[in-house]
């Protein structure tokens, strides 16, 4: 417990040379409102009291002490010393020590604050501090484990306070008291409070940006105990298989770059570790990729200019940094080609290319692919990329476009930061149209007559034309669960477009006309679905 003096700054604690701000417990909070804390001193247990009013006189105060949570005063003491404050001055933050307390158990007591008690300006402070009620106490403290780690995130500080009875001397665990503690950088600060065996817990989260070593002091009275809690970083063993050395490749290519990622764990066992591995010149426009859950690298670097290449994990406190690796690209040419290229469109509208992708002199290593874009130009308008596929060298690739073609644009493809392209070739069908399509009648009886009917209409230039002598397929769904599309027959279109093909109503169901027989110079087209309740 504190040691008295004349005047005591309120909340501090010397222990080693180190002086440590301790905030009172539940203190009172306004500059006018007193504060207590307990002091001992020869065995004898007493109350400190730090003036912080100037409506009232230390001579005027009276410390209530009573248990937590209830009224009743079991211990009432006045001030010692107080006729030491001159009449001049109002002592402002000079600390008094009480009467000698005596309280029926050990134990923690709220201390209230009461000036010129019984008179009609009576002043009233309640809650200003504790006062722990017990000799010669001793605070021990322990973590659960020595470090803290990328294994060991969450670490728990315990502790254990007991004390002597101020009655009998028997040393007892010292329930229901604060102890204040506080850990360095940005562990935090607080109060943890004793269970009813003295017991107290504290939790530390630690990341990656914590700092090499926290120290986390405790603080009762006069007990001052720390513990320090190592951060410990786990060593990272980087192993890249490929590329070596001096690679050769075309501009705008891909090479593979295979390796893996391991830490050495709490344990000593080596672990994979997935996390962002950085490739690249250190130009800024570095490369960021995540290894798997295995620690395995799979992934490829787009040559782009000669020099050195690092590979390397990105920064992390949690680990040691190994090596980089690092191989070199010789001053790449461009010297990529696109050979055999060949774009199709189909009646459903997709577009799809074949080729080859090749050098025109040089070598490449194995398994080096490049970044193909498949370009759409409109009539009038610029190139722009639907999307992209990987293609290896020295391999056929086939690829389709996610957009649908139109009636007739420009298409090629292009290898992406190569500045390599294909012939454009215009590709493109005449849209066709099924209209005004149907099922009639609507609600009809088992073995009634349906029509099935409509019109076909295409579109050679710019307006829509009927489109005579086509085939129409007509297809029916069953209600039924889980029936599949069938084709009940088909009909074709009279020169002015239209078509009609008669069926037996045999049960509900939906029906559709498609134009799916074209020539290739034309797309399909789907009708209407129409739904048809056969009573």
């Amino acid at each position: 417990m504190k040691k008295f003096t004349a005047v005591l700054a309120t909340g501090l604690v010397a222990c080693s040379a180190t002086l440590i701000a301790v905030p009172a417990a539940h203190a009172g909070g306004g500059d006018s409102r007193g504060r207590t804390e307990t002091v001992q001193e020869g065995g004898t247990i007493y109350a400190s009291y730090e003036h912080m009013s100037s409506r009232f006189r230390p001579e005027d105060v009276t410390l209530k002490i009573h248990e937590k949570n209830k009224s009743e005063v079991l211990a009432s003491v006045r001030l010692e010393g107080t006729d030491k404050c001159p009449a001049t001055s109002d002592c402002y933050e000079s600390v008094f020590r009480s009467e000698p307390v005596t309280l029926p158990a050990m134990g923690s007591y709220v201390i209230d604050v009461v000036a010129r008690e019984g008179q009609p300006n009576e002043v009233v402070q309640q809650s200003t501090g504790y006062l722990n009620y017990g000799l010669n106490p001793k605070l021990t403290i322990s973590s659960d484990h020595p470090w803290a780690s990328y294994d060991r995130r969450t670490v728990k500080v315990s502790g254990s306070l007991v004390a002597e009875d101020p009655h009998t001397h028997e040393v007892k665990p010292f329930a229901g008291v604060g102890v204040y503690y506080r850990a360095d950088e940005t562990r935090g600060q607080g109060w943890v409070w004793t269970n009813d065996v003295g017991r107290f817990t504290t939790t530390a989260y630690y990341n990656e940006n914590s700092p090499t070593t926290t120290e986390f002091a405790f603080m009762f009275d006069e007990q001052y105990e720390s513990l320090s809690l190592p951060f410990r970083k786990q060593e990272l063993k980087f192993k890249v298989d490929t590329p070596t050395g001096t690679v050769t490749a075309p501009y705008g290519s891909e090479i593979p770059v295979r390796g893996k990622l391991t830490r050495v764990a709490d344990d000593g066992t080596e672990k994979p570790l997935a996390t962002e591995v950085r490739i690249g010149t250190g130009s800024g426009a570095d490369t960021l990729v995540t290894t798997g859950e295995d620690g395995v690298l799979t992934t490829g670097y787009t040559v782009e200019q000669g020099g050195r290449v690092s590979v390397r994990p990105t920064d992390s406190n949690w680990f040691t940094a190994p090596a980089p690796h690092s191989f070199t690209l010789a001053g790449p040419s461009r010297t990529s080609k696109l050979s055999n290229v060949k774009g199709t469109v189909d009646k459903y509208r997709k577009v799809t290319f074949t080729g080859k992708l090749g050098v025109t002199e040089g070598s490449y290593p194995a398994g080096t692919k490049a970044k193909v874009s498949i370009d759409h130009r409109p009539s009038g308008g610029s190139w722009t990329s639907t999307g992209t596929f990987d293609a290896a060298y020295g391999a056929s690739f086939k690829a389709s476009s996610p957009k649908k073609a139109d009636s007739g644009a420009q298409w090629r493809l292009r290898l992406v930061k190569a500045g390599v392209d294909s012939t454009s070739v215009k590709l493109g069908r005449t849209y066709t149209k099924i209209w005004n399509d149907g099922v009639s009648p609507e609600g009809v009886r088992k073995g009634a007559t349906l029509t099935a009917k409509g019109g076909l209409m295409h579109k050679p230039g710019s307006t829509w034309r009927p489109y005579g002598g086509q085939r129409i397929r007509v297809w029916f769904k069953a209600k039924t669960a889980g029936s599949a599309w069938k084709e009940l027959g088909s009909t074709k279109t009279l020169s002015d477009g239209t078509f009609s093909k008669k069926f037996t109503a045999k049960q509900d169901g939906t029906w559709q006309m498609r134009y799916t027989d074209t020539v290739s110079t034309h797309y399909a087209d789907h009708g209407t679905e129409d739904y048809v309740d056969v009573r």
